[in-house]
């Protein structure tokens, strides 16, 4: 009997997971960028919309605030990145999103590869990207680049009404296990006006649950009692 009650504890200590949202103000709801940091270069407007939301994106999803970039004079860059740290123990990390744009003049992506929106090559493209904890916020360095969510091109739907990304980036993610990584959204145009809009960042992470210092000092005790108990069997 003792063994089965010990057994049980042990199913409880051990087993089960937990669930932890990793990203601040993923829905804008504070009407600001809180949580986020922001670079935005040359001629666009960078700001959070409230319902009913830009005139050209329009509501979001959920008819409330999100974050926007566009309304352009000039060429521009516009970059929005948060950090996060990846939980240990993880068994999956589930990114979603939702996101719009309207691009004026067709997408173009330059090579070699930039977010500069000055002078040549042309460039006009929105992009959604896991950095490491140590990228600069405009890398398009390979080795920067953990996860690409979204990377427009030519041929790319456009305009992109109000949609949804939702993906497990469990294999991504799992080697960088307690470290820094980063969020990013960022667009660039210098070939005409360019709209994006983007609102519930989610990194929802999934965890097997890890027994407290005093669980584990239960279980040894408990542990302990069965060696003392077959101990004086044996005597």
């Amino acid at each position: 009997m003792k063994k089965n009650n010990l057994f049980a504890v042990c199913c409880l200590l051990f087993a089960g997971t937990s669930n932890a949202a990793l990203i601040t103000n993923g829905d804008f709801e504070t009407g600001s960028f809180a949580g986020w940091n922001t670079s935005q270069l040359g001629g666009s407007s960078l700001f959070v919309a409230a319902n009913p939301g830009d005139p050209t994106l329009g509501s979001s999803p959920t008819s409330d605030f999100y974050a926007f970039a566009g309304n352009q004079s000039g060429p521009s860059q516009n970059v929005f990145w948060q950090s996060f740290v990846v939980p240990t123990a993880l068994t999956a990390l589930t990114f979603s999103f939702d996101y719009a744009y309207d691009n004026d003049a067709g997408f173009v992506n330059p090579n070699p590869d930039t977010l500069s929106h000055t002078g040549v090559p042309p460039n006009q493209q929105f992009r959604v990207e896991i950095l490491t904890g140590t990228a600069l916020f405009d890398t398009v360095d390979p080795t920067d680049i953990i996860f690409s969510a979204i990377q427009t091109a030519p041929g790319s739907l456009d305009p992109q009404p109000w949609t949804s990304f939702s993906q497990n980036i469990f294999s991504a993610v799992s080697p960088f296990e307690g470290q820094n990584l980063q969020v990013r959204f960022a667009q660039a145009d210098n070939q005409g006006p360019f709209d994006i809009g983007f609102d519930n960042v989610s990194l929802s992470a999934t965890t097997a649950a890890v027994p407290e210092p005093a669980s584990l000092a239960l279980l040894s005790l408990g542990l302990a009692g069965i060696g003392f108990s077959r101990r004086k069997k044996t005597t």
